[in-house]
C-alpha cells in the first residue's frame, strides 16, 4: 500500500514527505491566515487615517455634516477590534493543534511500543520488520511537525 506502512495489518504512519500530508501542513495555513490578517488591519490603520484626513480636508471647520463621518470612522474601529479578535483567536488555535499533533504523536508511539510488548508476551512467531517498516518506525519517533518541536 502507497502511502503507508502496514506493521502487523495495522498502518502505521504516512510515508509520504510532510509536506505532502495535508495533516502537517495545517500549521502552515494558520500562519498563512495569520499573516493576511495582520497585514489587513495595517491597512485599515492606513484606511482610516486617509479617510479621516479627506474628511476634515474636505469639510469647513464650522459646517453641518449631512452624513456623519465620525460614525464611518466608529464603524471602521470596530472592524479593526473583530480583526485583532481573530488575530488572537487564531493563535489560540495554533497553540491547540501543536498540543492535538504531540498528543497524536505520543499516542502513536506509545501504541507501536504496546503492540510489539503484547506480541513479546504472546509469543508470536514474528517475521522481521521489513526495512521500509522500521525506517516508518525510526520516522515516526523522531518525528518534528514543520516549524513545532516535539
Amino acid at each position: 500500500m502507497k502511502g503507508a506502512v502496514l506493521l502487523g495489518g495495522l498502518v502505521l504512519a504516512c510515508t509520504r514527505p510532510p509536506e505532502e500530508c495535508k495533516l502537517f501542513n495545517m500549521e502552515t495555513a494558520v500562519n498563512k491566515l495569520e499573516a493576511m490578517f495582520q497585514k489587513a488591519e495595517c491597512d485599515l490603520d492606513y484606511i482610516e487615517q486617509k479617510l479621516e484626513f479627506e474628511i476634515r480636508k474636505s469639510l469647513p471647520d464650522n459646517s453641518v455634516e449631512q452624513e456623519n463621518p465620525v460614525k464611518l470612522l466608529e464603524e471602521l474601529s470596530l472592524v479593526k477590534l473583530r480583526c485583532k479578535s481573530l488575530c488572537g483567536q487564531l493563535q489560540k488555535l495554533s497553540a491547540q493543534q501543536k498540543e492535538t499533533m504531540d498528543c497524536i504523536h505520543t499516542t502513536l508511539v506509545n501504541t507501536i511500543g504496546l503492540v510489539q510488548h503484547l506480541q513479546h508476551q504472546a509469543d508470536l512467531e514474528l517475521s522481521p520488520l521489513s526495512e521500509e517498516e522500521r525506517a516508518a518506525i525510526q520516522k515516526l519517533e523522531g518525528l518534528t511537525i514543520l516549524g513545532v518541536d516535539a
